[in-house]
């Protein structure tokens, strides 16, 4: 397989010719540098053009070396650049570009590490929120799937610093860890907080040990996939009818008729200071509000209707998709 620095190689030879010519012309017959590369340039390309200046005998040996050389640099970035063609490999380096480019330009993002089965589902949630994500996948298998979906993603170590550097991690909002060794969790989770003590760190975890080494090593929400699945298996068996109303409300990913969604109390907005009543939640958006998280961190579940917003409460609401979509905008 031709590779990338092969193609490389063959750009840097067709160049030091050009150059190599070039400094011939001048050493050799005194010419001025534009004169020189000119005939460089004819010469190489074999065009017919009429010398620049009658030639000495040093210089027209010169410049049968400098054919020479020339056609052979010429045949070996043809002979590389239709490998890389026919291998696909232009198409893969040029996307590998663009790729770059759109990952340099994320802000504010989500941090995907480990594209398995937990982390493809994670992502098709993220791009059915909008929300914007890279993915860190060092299994090159995984790769065609995350393409097909036209995601952002590097192939490479996701515990390595440089590698959290190249996605953004200093601009990044939040982590996803789903690798599927807990060690390798343990220690992203370790790195990822001391490069950024910002970071929302959520992690999978496949022991109550684990789960214990990973928020001492810093997550902040740590999951258990094993345990969720088991518990919704135990619910679907003896309360099927409950089963079905949290897939209605998106409680389970893949339901998109209700959704629950979080609503910030910002200082000056619309709902600071008032009462749940007051914001008329249920009036305007026919939403429900079935949780309200203080400043303190305290969670209420059903407030009453005589609870007051104040700046920096989170509100949990419930309601359908779109008209949530429209509460947090107005919020916004």
């Amino acid at each position: 397989m031709i590779s990338e620095s092969k193609f490389r190689l063959s750009m840097a030879f067709g160049i030091l010719t050009i150059v190599v010519g070039t400094g011939g012309f001048v050493i050799i017959e005194g010419w001025e540098i534009l004169d020189a590369l000119y005939m460089t340039i004819i010469t190489l390309s074999t065009v017919g053009f009429k010398e620049m200046h009658t030639l000495s005998a040093g210089g027209r040996v010169f410049t049968i070396f400098l054919i020479f050389f020339g056609a052979f640099a010429a045949a070996f970035f043809i002979k590389s650049l239709a490998g890389m063609v026919l291998e696909g490999q232009l198409q893969a380096i040029l996307g590998k570009r663009k790729m770059e480019k759109n990952v340099q330009k994320l802000k504010n993002h989500i941090i995907i590490c480990g594209y398995g089965r937990v982390g493809r589902k994670v992502a098709l949630e993220f791009e059915r929120r909008e929300e914007p994500f890279v993915i860190i996948e060092r299994d090159h298998d995984m790769i065609p799937d995350a393409q097909k979906h036209h995601f952002n993603f590097v192939v490479g170590n996701a515990a390595d610093d440089d590698m959290l550097e190249q996605v953004g991690i200093s601009r990044a909002r939040a982590i996803v860890s789903t690798l599927p060794d807990d060690a390798d969790n343990v220690y992203l989770a370790l790195t990822a907080r001391q490069i950024n003590s910002a970071l929302f760190i959520i992690a999978r975890a496949e022991t109550n040990l684990a789960k214990k080494k990973l928020i001492r090593a810093g997550a902040d929400k740590v999951v258990c996939p094993h345990e969720l699945g088991g518990t919704q298996m135990a619910m679907a068996t003896l309360r099927p009818n409950v089963v079905d109303f949290m897939q209605l409300a998106s409680v389970v990913p893949g339901a998109e008729q209700l959704g629950i969604e979080e609503v910030s109390i910002r200082s000056g907005g619309d709902l600071t200071g008032k009462t749940i009543i007051e914001a008329a939640v249920k009036t305007k958006y026919d939403a429900i509000v079935i949780g309200l998280r203080k400043k303190s961190g305290e969670l209420t579940f059903n407030p009453s209707g005589e609870t007051k917003m104040n700046p920096g409460d989170i509100l949990v609401v419930l309601g359908e998709s779109d008209k949530l979509e429209n509460l947090a905008a107005d919020l916004a």
